[in-house]
């Protein structure tokens, strides 16, 4: 463990010197400033739009860090050679993978609970901490399951392509009710059971999706929260499992 501690240590360090770490930390400033912005345009609809644009801001911030970072992650490492560097000391592959993804796991965490306390500091003490934190910690494994699937593709595929199969999943994940609506509006026999390959293969994503003020106000039931909790404790052990044994006959020279 003193092997993944170092490795983890050191990347934090590199991100929180490079630029993409600085921009992404710049647009979710930007939209909590929108977000009081348009607050005050509205007095009775302040603390509602604060919510809704502070906790997508955070969502932008984590996923975004997850999607960057996690693509290129092993990229860098490969084309710098220091991979092999690395590599020729007694590690193996698993713990320097575990490293580097405990290092961007480190920076999500910091980045969400930064965020999250100056968001909840600007929404005012009359509301729910406990809800504040249900609905973060929603984020923060919205975040993990993305970064789990970024480093698997980015195992098997380009960097760019890595990004963008893992922000389709993303995508379909939250958007998985829409689909079933017109795939049953549609009664197409093909679209509607293409519809459900697609929902047993991505993670359930709106199904945790509770980063507005109504969660905030009336919080979320028990079973939902533990559901989230294993649903993506589930996905995220069962992709790196993979990445992990992938990642061990990858040829890196």
């Amino acid at each position: 463990m003193r092997k993944v501690f170092v490795i983890a240590a050191t990347t934090l360090q590199e991100m929180l010197r490079e630029k993409l770490f600085l921009i992404v930390l710049f647009i979710a400033v930007v939209l909590l400033g929108l977000s009081i912005l348009l607050g005050a345009l509205s007095f009775s609809e302040q603390q509602r739009i604060l919510a809704n644009l502070g906790y997508t801001a955070i969502e932008i911030a984590s996923v975004g860090i997850s999607l960057f970072s996690g693509a290129f992650l092993l990229s860098k490492e490969i084309e710098k050679q220091t991979l092999l560097l690395v590599l020729a000391r007694p590690i193996t592959r698993d713990q320097f993978l575990m490293g580097k993804v405990s290092g961007i796991i480190i920076l999500n965490t910091m980045l969400v609970l930064a965020l999250g306390l100056v968001l909840f500091f600007l929404l005012g003490h009359e509301v729910s901490f406990f809800n504040h934190l249900i609905i973060l910690a929603s984020l923060w494994f919205e975040a993990m399951i993305v970064l789990s699937l970024v480093i698997f593709f980015s195992v098997v595929v380009r960097p760019i392509l890595a990004l963008l199969m893992s922000l389709v999943i993303l995508m379909a994940g939250v958007w998985i009710p829409d689909l079933q609506f017109f795939a049953e509006k549609s009664k197409d026999v093909f679209f509607i059971n293409s519809v459900k390959v697609v929902s047993w293969l991505t993670p359930n994503l709106y199904r945790f999706n509770w980063k507005s003020y109504y969660f905030l106000e009336l919080g979320v039931g028990a079973q939902d929260v533990i559901w989230m909790v294993a649903h993506s404790c589930g996905w995220i052990l069962i992709v790196f499992v993979f990445s992990c044994i992938i990642f061990r006959r990858k040829d890196i020279v």
